[in-house]
């Protein structure tokens, strides 16, 4: 077939300059997501195996644009050879790949159950893991044990879709299943015949199960979760961006009057249009969410050191609002904080009402925390550790420091260690150091070599290691009912080993969870006076109208 030159005119031209921005974009989006891979709303998002996913996406994303503009330059037979193993799999890889990142939400959101239900961190992972294959790939780690499924699914794939371009002559005349020749005596019909056939079944195929039946379980197993990082809308947008590809494209391919439109926007353009969205959702969303984050931390800093100011300065004390009296004397005289007061106003967004609420009544936080923050660990942490420091013995006894430190280690392996904790805290490298300094070498004696990675610091591993039952503390505390650590303790372990952790901690949780926490409460407590009001207005007009009717049928 013969080849034509490039065609560089004002489509062209608008193809490749909206390839180029958009790419740049992207890539810069990313880049600035893994730069800020440490905050809050990104590190549990797992961002390498979804970025891996939109680098396979945006390659092929890439070839669709330039193919008005160069496409035609290359040997028609070639080209179409170049999008059949695009779309039968690069394509579905990157796919799968996403599905599988998308996945993650709801793992994670089960994992976090744990803080919210301790019941749940009991429950452990199945037995006879040396016999059983099905229990071996059960204990397996979660991100691992999704790889091998995909692994399984792209074999098949290939298989299929070498097998069936070996199969078709009309990419390589000289051998092949008879009768599976170019048809069509004019060019324009060859190539017609070209993006057509049963070659093209398997990847269709594919990408109906992932986007037909695989992401409409997604969307209905995540839509009851109700998170402040955005994670759920970008998991069902991901999805509900994916569901008008394959259809648009087999109309495209095969209705007739899409004739004209093909040669501008190819069939294959309705799949890059779900990868667009795709790439909107996993970037840019969570880019937004991280900007709002450092909004509402900055204005939850001002605010309280507006307070602290104001309540240590004595020209400023004489001058307080009788609110601020009242609201600061509640907080000295220990009493509770009705956090649902909305009277209050930026007075709760202080560090002395979050200490009030933990010491108080921690509950709700801790539930807040873990089913919609997606952060039960720094709730979970804070009240460890208080309880932990309350029962630290008074005169120093060798029996007493060991229960101490034996208690301290397992809050170390719950909560800090990376290598062990589930959701380790976000620290600062060298507060991290310190603890380890302590606690390491305790905790590698009683648990053995961990199985985890460090190559990767900023994947999140440990959320998906062992079964997903598996809740904190569960391995550390099986180990503790056996036996107990009984070596040397280091010099520097005291009472206030974990101070400068819990600090931080204490802060991240003012910045980012206590804010958010504040404002959900107070707006279902809205919802639910606007709720009895309107049930209280129905049923007083029921009750009218009741009356009425029973007056008229009197008279």
């Amino acid at each position: 077939m013969p080849r034509s030159p490039q065609l560089y005119d004002a489509v062209g031209i608008f193809y490749i300059t909206f390839c180029v921005t958009w790419s740049i974009l992207v890539f810069g989006g990313m880049a600035f997501c893994l730069y800020h891979r440490d905050s809050p709303v990104l590190k549990l998002r797992g961002l390498p195996l979804s970025f891996t996913a939109i680098t396979f996406l945006h390659c092929y994303w890439i070839l669709g644009q330039i193919t008005y503009p160069v496409g035609r330059a290359v040997p028609t037979v070639l080209a179409y050879d170049i999008q059949y193993f695009f779309m039968g799999i690069w394509f579905p890889l990157g796919i799968a790949t996403f599905q599988a990142s998308n996945s993650r939400f709801l793992h994670i959101a089960k994992l976090q159950k744990q803080f919210a239900t301790p019941e749940l961190r009991s429950k452990g992972g199945c037995n006879g893991a040396h016999s059983s294959w099905l229990c071996r790939l059960r204990n397996m780690p979660y991100s691992r044990r999704i790889l091998i499924f995909i692994g399984l699914g792209m074999i098949l794939q290939v298989l299929l879709t070498v097998g069936m371009w070996l199969a078709c002559r009309k990419y390589h005349p000289t051998y092949g299943i008879p009768g599976t020749e170019i048809h069509g005596a004019t060019l324009p019909e060859q190539l017609v015949d070209l993006g057509r056939g049963w070659e093209w079944w398997p990847t269709v195929l594919w990408q109906f199960i992932w986007t037909w039946i695989v992401a409409p379980i997604l969307i209905w197993r995540a839509w009851g979760i109700r998170d402040t990082m955005g994670w759920r809308t970008q998991t069902i947008g991901c999805c509900l961006s994916n569901l008008h590809a394959t259809p648009m494209f087999l109309i495209a391919s095969y209705v007739p009057e899409f004739a004209k439109i093909n040669p501008y926007f190819t069939p294959s353009q309705w799949i890059h249009l779900s990868v667009m969205m795709i790439e909107i959702f996993t970037i840019f969303v969570p880019l937004f969410q991280l900007i709002r984050l450092w909004v509402l931390a900055k204005k939850v800093t001002d605010t309280n050191a507006k307070w602290e100011t104001a309540s240590q300065t004595t020209t400023l004390r004489t001058s307080m609002s009788g609110e601020w009296k009242i609201s600061t004397s509640v907080l000295e005289k220990g009493q509770s904080i009705d956090y649902l007061d909305e009277c209050m106003g930026d007075r709760l967004l202080t560090m002395g009402a979050l200490d009030h609420v933990l010491n108080d009544n921690p509950g709700p936080l801790q539930e807040f925390s873990a089913l919609s923050d997606f952060s039960g660990e720094n709730i979970a942490f804070l009240t460890r550790v208080a309880a932990w420091k309350s029962s630290w013995p008074g005169p120093f006894d060798e029996q007493h420091n060991h229960e101490a430190f034996n208690r301290a280690l397992e809050i170390y392996t719950d909560f800090i260690s990376p290598r062990d904790a589930e959701f380790p805290l976000n620290l600062a490298s060298q507060d991290l150091k310190d603890l380890e300094g302590v606690f390491e070498k305790p905790t590698r004696i009683l648990l053995g070599e961990a199985a985890v990675n460090q190559v990767t610091p900023f994947d999140l591993p440990n959320p998906f290691s062992g079964d997903e039952e598996q809740g904190t503390g569960s391995r550390f505390g099986d180990v503790l009912g056996r036996a107990h650590y009984t070596g040397e303790i280091p010099s520097s372990f005291n009472s206030a080993i974990f101070d400068t952790a819990q600090t931080h901690v204490k802060y991240l949780v003012l910045t980012n969870t206590w804010p958010k926490f504040v404002k959900e409460m107070q707006s279902r407590r809205r919802s639910s006076e606007t709720e009895r009001s309107q049930m209280t207005e129905t049923s007083q007009t029921t009750l009218g109208s009741r009356v009425t009717a029973f007056i008229q049928s009197l008279v």
